[in-house]
């Protein structure tokens, strides 16, 4: 049985072409090419490429006592740090992430030496492969080679190649095998936007004002009304010529035919297909340039929405597949670093990690080395609010002592600053 990418879940170019080159009622053709031309769209999947590509995900060992350490000794440790000679991590992110939000697949080739380890990954395009199942339940997918280097770094694959030599993210799927493709769901309103901006530009080119008709009192041969037609649209046509004086003669009148674009409400129109897209992208709109409607404080619940619910779905299911595709043991996990969402948030890290520190949950040195600083000297002790003590199971008062120094309430211990002398 053959499960195609290029179906009616995730229809290629060509299958567009032989459906009928237009399947959206707006009568335009709908393509990866012609769909990422349109801003919103281009926009979505930026946002969510760019957001997933920037947090590095690292191979992590469970410890027996609960704490954990990175897997340096993994293939995959050395893979996500250089996944081929041509890649770095980021540009494997950015394929991998943008096909998975502009397609709902995220697909690569799991590149192994002649002894069968892993080596590398390769991404390929969703569009290019397809899937058989085979009747004992395993999954084949034949890649086709679209260029040279693909070839070449293809070289040593079989055409049919073995799920367990796939690493394959889908999006929201109904059979566990395709995901499906936001570009099919969202076809119609993609469809929409891209009239909108082919009427656009012809309403520029035509000085921003719709079709009309010169009005003569006299009857006109076919070759003067042909030379005036030309005449007045080499003075009066294109958005250079826009807002210019007309001058009529002999009685002549221009009528103007249809409705303005402010009568057809074609802005608002145009408005509310990018808030159709934004939507089935699940990206809030102050994410791709739409403030007229925002505030300080939306945009900081809006943009906490958006990590919880359309980037960290994504980002469970790379790891859970990290996981499945290179058959990681019990207690090896593939993780992605959302702090790295805060790079940028000086304020907010900072006052995280004054609250872990005045908690007792962090160290100060575990702070400078988060914050790119040498450690100090005496940077390793918690700190421990003075209105609060370590009690045993059975309420006693428990004496902590520092690494390496006293308990408060030994002799020669050093004055606690805070205590009234």
């Amino acid at each position: 049985m053959q499960k195609d990418l290029g179906s009616s879940q995730n229809p290629s170019d060509l299958f567009v072409s032989l459906m009928g080159g237009a399947p959206v009622a707006s009568g335009v053709r709908v393509s990866d090419t012609t769909a990422m031309r349109v801003s919103a769209v281009y926009s979505c999947v930026r946002v969510i490429a760019e957001d997933g590509a920037k947090l590095k995900p690292q191979v992590w060992r469970e410890k027996p006592d609960g704490s954990r350490e990175p897997a340096t000794d993994h293939p995959l440790h050395a893979i996500l740090r250089r996944p081929n000679r041509h890649m770095t991590p980021v540009s494997l992110l950015l394929a991998m992430f943008s096909a998975w939000g502009f397609r709902g697949n995220a697909i690569a080739v799991i590149l192994r030496d002649r002894f069968g380890n892993a080596t590398g990954l390769w991404p390929v395009h969703p569009g290019s492969v397809t899937i058989y199942e085979a009747m004992d339940g395993r999954l084949f997918y034949a890649i086709s080679r679209r260029t040279t280097l693909e070839n070449a770094m293809l070289r040593n694959v079989p055409p049919m190649v073995p799920d367990y030599d796939v690493l394959h993210v889908r999006g929201m799927t109904f059979d566990g095998i395709v995901g499906l493709s936001p570009l099919a769901q969202l076809r119609e309103a993609i469809g929409i936007a891209i009239a909108g901006e082919e009427l656009s530009g012809k309403l520029m080119a035509n000085g921003a004002q719709p079709g009309g008709v010169l009005k003569h009192p006299k009857a006109l041969t076919k070759d003067v009304a042909d030379r005036l037609r030309d005449s007045w649209r080499g003075r009066y046509a294109g958005s250079g010529n826009a807002g210019t004086t007309v001058i009529l003669e002999e009685g002549m009148e221009f009528q103007a035919l249809g409705m303005t674009s402010v009568d057809a409400q074609f802005l608002e129109q145009r408005k509310l297909t990018i808030e159709e897209i934004a939507r089935g992208f699940r990206v809030p709109l102050h994410m791709i340039g739409m403030l007229d409607r925002m505030t300080n404080n939306n945009v900081e619940a809006l943009t906490r929405t958006y990590y919880d619910q359309t980037l960290m779905p994504m980002l469970e299911a790379f790891e859970a597949e990290f996981e499945r595709a290179f058959n990681l043991p019990d207690g090896v996990y593939v993780e992605f670093d959302v702090r790295r969402l805060l790079r940028a948030d000086f304020k907010t890290r900072q006052e995280g990690n004054r609250t872990m520190f005045q908690s007792g949950a962090l160290m100060p040195n575990e702070w400078r080395i988060d914050e790119g600083y040498n450690p100090s000297p005496a940077g390793n002790v918690f700190a421990r609010p003075l209105n609060t003590a370590y009690v045993d199971q059975q309420g006693a008062v428990v004496s902590i002592t520092p690494p390496g120094g006293k308990s408060p309430t030994e002799p020669g211990a050093a004055p606690n600053p805070e205590e009234p002398k």
